[in-house]
């Protein structure tokens, strides 16, 4: 593969291939939370035990890992990293559903986690590598849109086959669909890297921020994409705030928010790429100017989402806002800072982002929200799930100001 000329065609197959990758990385990642619900009774987890597991025993490690595998396909090659990290979170999803308490299950998900955080690294520069710029915000999202499809395909899966395979069965038949697709990653072609390219953490990290100084643009997209994922780290709690506080009957809001999470989520990924690239094209629009607008248009959809009552047309329609909220943010915020870096950094730029991403928006956030929730229960609250989740989402609301100051600096050429 050849990063090849501007008007190069976009490779839909090779998009297609790692869309199916990040679903099934998606899928085995949101297992614990659409069986949440199964995993705390026959495990005999606390809220707070169950947010560690769920959020940063999984993100911590995710988030140092993702950033080692940034380095190491920008030394080594894209496609060697990628395999051994499938061949490892499939192993280790099969083996979590052998786990008898929480210690067992906590020891696996940090190498779930390990294995998953090669994928966007690798994956999302494999695709902007054979990408004509006029489409790269289309075929990142398009990427993306693993997350919709992966966390709703998650919950769909926990409503169909958990009744069949239990929630141990599912994780082990998980597992070995991707060892399964390991096999397939080995025949994939990738550019070798640089020659005489021997990159380091310490020596990328120092240039990239070299970069981030003179091109705070970076900066704040960075920042802004961070940011915005506080709001999908309420995602793992979901299905208990639902069932617990929204009436909703468990397998009833498996479903339902694993189906709304397919269709609303591959439109937000999907579509605000196109939308994006193509106010890009012929409006002349920044692509941190169409994100900011959508993001400020979703704002009341999720004042609904969190207080209306659940299952009103007020709700639903709030319940799309926070799908879209969560999936609308990829396709731009990563062609903005693909566009102001040297090729050679830009595994380890999208390394970066993940480990801000998972340590604070997912880890930290999602923790917090567990403790929060504990705390309020002992209080005698009867929003102790609300309360907490309306903080995250308060939180990640700064990812408009950020946006905006992301838009005020111009962007350079390369």
């Amino acid at each position: 593969m050849s990063q090849g000329p501007a008007d190069q065609r976009t490779p839909w197959g090779l998009v297609l291939f790692m869309l199916a990758l990040h679903v099934l990385n998606q899928i085995d990642r949101q297992l614990v939370a659409a069986f949440a619900a199964d995993i705390i009774h026959d495990l005999s987890l606390s809220r707070g035990q169950f947010a560690l597991i769920a959020g940063l025993a999984f993100s911590g490690v995710y988030a140092f890992a993702a950033l080692a595998a940034g380095v190491l396909a920008d030394r080594f090659g894209r496609v060697p990293v990628l395999a051994g990290g499938v061949g490892v979170w499939s192993l280790f999803t099969a083996l979590g559903g052998f786990a008898q308490g929480f210690w067992t299950m906590l020891l696996s998900r940090p190498l779930v986690a390990a294995g998953e955080a090669t994928l966007v690294p690798c994956a999302t520069n494999v695709i902007l590598a054979r990408t004509p710029d006029r489409q790269k915000a289309a075929a990142i999202g398009l990427f993306f849109a693993g997350i919709p499809l992966g966390i709703g395909g998650g919950f769909l899966i926990a409503g169909l086959l958990g009744p069949v395979l239990g929630w141990r069965g599912t994780f082990m038949a998980m597992g070995l669909l991707g060892i399964a697709a390991f096999f397939a990653i080995l025949r994939l072609q990738d550019d070798p890297p640089a020659a005489g390219a021997r990159p380091t953490l310490r020596g990328n990290l120092a240039e990239l921020w070299q970069i981030a100084r003179a091109r705070p643009r970076v900066l704040y997209a960075s920042l802004g994409l961070i940011a915005a994922h506080a709001h999908t780290g309420t995602s793992p709690f979901v299905q208990l705030w639902l069932v617990s506080e929204k009436g909703y009957d468990k397998a009833v809001a498996a479903s339902t928010y694993g189906l709304m999470f397919v269709t609303v989520g591959l439109a937000g990924t999907f579509g605000a790429g196109l939308v994006t690239d193509w106010a890009h094209r012929r409006l002349g629009w920044d692509h941190a100017r169409s994100i900011l607008v959508i993001l400020c248009l979703l704002v009341p959809l999720l004042v609904l989402y969190r207080l209306a009552p659940g299952g009103s047309p007020a709700f639903l329609a709030g319940m799309v806002g926070s799908i879209l909220f969560m999936t609308v943010i990829y396709g731009p915020i990563f062609a903005v800072i693909e566009e102001q870096l040297p090729f050679r950094l830009k595994a380890t730029s999208t390394g970066c982002n993940m480990l801000g991403v998972n340590i604070l928006a997912l880890g930290a956030v999602g923790l917090g929200i567990g403790m929060a929730s504990d705390a309020l229960v002992a209080a005698g609250s009867a929003l102790s799930w609300t309360w907490p989740l309306v903080g995250a989402d308060l939180l990640a609301l700064s990812a408009i100001p950020l946006l905006w100051l992301a838009l005020r600096r111009p962007a350079l050429a390369v």
